[in-house]
């Protein structure tokens, strides 16, 4: 029987390789750790350790995601750039579904106003009222299109055969 990988070494390291039950295990760590990470920036609300916590929330997520996708892609015989491809991918797709759904529009329609000349509550209601549909059409877009790219990616890296023998990574692993 299999023995159980470092938890640390999983999760912060990106150095070697896993099989799929370590990738498995990886993996709802990262999503273990998203949510706790979720709840305490909720509790901590407004306050300085909060503003903190939130700073450091996307190191972390990035830093777990390139840990247990790598060490995936390494088992493989890949490096980490297709992560790093699947993170522009992401990004690509929040500019595109924000310009399409009218995001530059509502910049352009607030960027004539100014701090010194701010725009009137009327204007902001009209303008918020005009937006809001189209920007929740886009967010549910923008969900679709992440949880796609996401369970893809990690789908892929889930059935992928590893490479047998030892590569540039490490030792052969046995899942």
């Amino acid at each position: 029987m299999a023995s159980m990988p470092n938890v640390l070494t999983l999760l912060l390291s990106p150095a070697g390789r896993i099989g799929r039950r370590d990738y498995l295990i990886g993996l709802v760590g990262l999503i273990v750790v998203f949510s706790l990470y979720g709840l305490l920036i909720n509790a901590l609300g407004g306050s300085m350790f909060g503003f903190f916590a939130v700073l450091a929330f996307p190191f972390i997520i990035l830093q777990i995601a390139y840990s247990v996708y790598g060490k995936r892609l390494h088992d493989i015989g890949r490096t980490l750039w297709p992560v790093t491809g699947l993170l522009c991918a992401m990004l690509a797709a929040m500019i595109i579904v924000m310009l399409v759904f009218g995001g530059a529009e509502y910049f352009a329609a607030y960027s004539e106003y100014t701090r010194d000349n701010p725009p009137p509550a009327d204007v902001v209601e009209k303008l918020n009222a005009d937006f809001k549909p189209r920007q929740e059409a886009g967010e549910r877009v923008l969900s679709i299109t992440i949880l796609g790219l996401l369970s893809a990616f990690t789908l892929w890296l889930a059935l992928a055969k590893p490479q047998a023998g030892e590569n540039s990574y490490g030792p052969s692993l046995s899942d």
